[in-house]
């Protein structure tokens, strides 16, 4: 599980790395809205494939559950409040990545099998895929 951990780390870090060249933008709280609730949802969809083991499952929902809250009200705060609404496509895909290594950091103390991965990794790749067609779109 190290080395899963690891390798994905090293590709997030490096996505990130690139995503900052020519990086200008002010805190949104629509951004950070509709960022939390993609965390939720990765965090939700990971507890359920490790559901039998319930102190790694329990701490997921529950954090899920508090970003997805957050993320909630954000929108909420963010719609009264008439600022421009949009997200990058790039946001999005280091949102995904750092949520799949922070997922796999979770895992830690489970055993290496698919299942467990499938979330993670699945998100990881997506994640990926948007951040390279957001790079090539941009050239």
């Amino acid at each position: 599980m190290w080395i899963i951990l690891i390798i994905n780390t090293i590709i997030t870090i490096s996505a990130i790395i690139v995503s900052f060249k020519n990086r200008s933008e002010v805190f949104s709280l629509f951004n950070a809205g509709i960022i939390f609730i993609i965390w939720s949802i990765i965090f939700l969809l990971g507890a359920i494939s490790i559901y039998r083991n319930f102190d790694t499952s329990s701490l997921m929902m529950f954090i899920a559950g508090i970003l997805l809250i957050l993320g909630i009200i954000m929108l909420m705060f963010s719609f009264i409040n008439k600022k421009v609404k949009k997200i990058r496509l790039q946001d999005i895909a280091i949102t995904m990545m750092v949520a799949s290594v922070a997922l796999v950091g979770l895992m830690q103390d489970l055993n290496l099998n698919f299942l467990n991965l499938i979330v993670p990794e699945v998100s990881l790749i997506i994640g990926l895929i948007c951040f390279v067609v957001n790079t090539i779109n941009n050239r």
